[in-house]
């Protein structure tokens, strides 16, 4: 699994940002935008964490 940072901004320009365990990037969006529906705008970026140190 890999961590996603994902900003979602919806067509009210309502902006969430939240951290996403994916298998990908289209599955880490398409998680995201299955909570808060369609995107105006969506991105994804992978970031470099190590899960062992990953907090619980």
């Amino acid at each position: 699994m890999k961590a996603f940072r994902v900003t979602h901004v919806d067509r009210n320009h309502r902006r969430r940002r939240l951290v996403v365990l994916g298998g990908n990037r289209q599955q880490a969006v398409a998680w995201v935008e299955q909570l808060y529906g369609d995107a105006w705008y969506v991105s994804a970026i992978h970031l470099a964490v190590v899960l062992s140190q990953w907090p619980t």
